[in-house]
């Protein structure tokens, strides 16, 4: 048989459009090197077996414990580990799920790997489920941690922990709840009652407070504004980080130039500065903390975040640096690490958290 010596459509059209992405990231590698590498990192980052259903024996866990009754959203999730007869009680962590004020749980992925690790090296953990953006706006997620934090102090003894002292911890957007807790005083979006305060009041007892003594910040979405600038300094273009968090995009956002913004029921661009302010972490830690007040703060953030800039939580270190001491405040950005990657979990980050905490509490 003669041979025509033509090549089929088919294999032609797929060499041009190999060609063509090959051409397509070669020319991407070259203008935004960052952006790619992000990317990459973000693609290929390790991945941890999480096994959420395995049965806890060392300890007891109180699921879905109601802390206030405005919803059913309000409750807390409760990991005490066994102590021996006669030996301390476990120190309280308290821990604040993300998910971009719009989603999760108190049993969200990065949650479970933080309090997987801390219960069973020694401290009661408590997750707290809290109203989303959907059923309440600014404050009412904060309200609600604050109204949690006393609840979990205030019923300490009947579940057996010690929480004279504690730490919090927040991710993502549970990063900016958490950095709310522990810069606003007990004046500040504190009036929420938790269940049985009013009949502890009324017998005589003193309001319990919400402020933590130790923040740990996990690439916390803790600025409000200045993001596009960050990106650009960061060399990551607004397209990829569209593409990245295209689940806050579109109708998460309810009409509202950006998530946060949908939160505080208000865009950023039409708010006066005193009610920027308001909405600020860094208002409340500028007016509450030096003094006698110290929050001890351990931030982590990865080099490879393309939802939250890195940048963000170099700034939060450098402000609380300035307000009571670098000594205080422990920062770690990660190379290679994207937002809310596992590795952020591992036993060797989570193990020198565990000193700071055996340090400060």
């Amino acid at each position: 048989m003669e041979k025509t010596g033509k090549k089929n459509p088919l294999v032609r059209v797929l060499g041009i459009i190999l060609a063509a992405v090959v051409a397509l990231a070669a020319v991407l590698c070259a203008l935004h090197p960052r952006a790619v590498s992000a990317v990459w990192h973000n693609l290929t980052v390790e991945k941890y077996d999480l096994d959420k259903e395995a049965a806890w024996e060392n300890g007891t866990a109180y699921m879905n414990v109601p802390y206030a009754d405005v919803s059913e959203a309000q409750y807390v999730n409760i990991y005490v580990p066994a102590t021996e007869a006669g030996a301390p009680l476990p120190k309280l962590y308290v821990i604040i799920h993300g998910g971009g004020f719009i989603s999760n749980d108190a049993e969200s992925r990065q949650a479970v790997l933080m309090y997987q690790y801390f219960r069973d090296h020694g401290y009661a953990c408590a997750t707290i489920n809290y109203r989303l953006a959907q059923e309440a706006g600014f404050p009412g997620a904060v309200e609600d941690c604050k109204t949690a934090i006393r609840f979990l102090r205030a019923n300490a003894a009947q579940y057996g922990y010690d929480a004279d002292t504690f730490a919090v911890f927040g991710e993502s957007a549970g990063g900016y709840l958490a950095t709310m807790c522990a810069g606003t005083n007990d004046q500040e979006f504190n009036d929420q009652p938790y269940i049985g305060e009013a009949e502890y009041l009324a017998a005589g007892g003193d309001k319990y407070s919400a402020e933590p003594d130790v923040l740990v910040d996990y690439y916390g979405h803790v600025d409000n504004e200045g993001e596009a600038e960050d990106w650009k300094r960061l060399g990551i273009p607004n397209i990829v980080f569209k593409i990245a968090n295209s689940w806050i995009s579109g109708e998460a956002l309810q009409g509202y130039e950006d998530i946060h913004s949908y939160f505080f029921r208000k865009n950023m661009t039409e708010m006066t500065q005193e009610e920027k302010d308001v909405v600020d972490p860094h208002t409340y830690l500028a007016e509450n903390l030096g003094g006698d007040r110290v929050l001890d703060t351990w931030i982590v953030h990865g080099d490879a975040d393309i939802t939250v800039p890195y940048l963000q939580s170099e700034r939060l270190y450098e402000f609380l640096s300035g307000l009571q001491g670098s000594e205080h405040v422990s920062y770690h950005l990660v190379p290679g690490m994207g937002h809310a990657s596992d590795p952020l979990y591992s036993e060797e980050i989570l193990g020198e958290l565990k000193v700071f905490l055996d340090e400060k509490l």
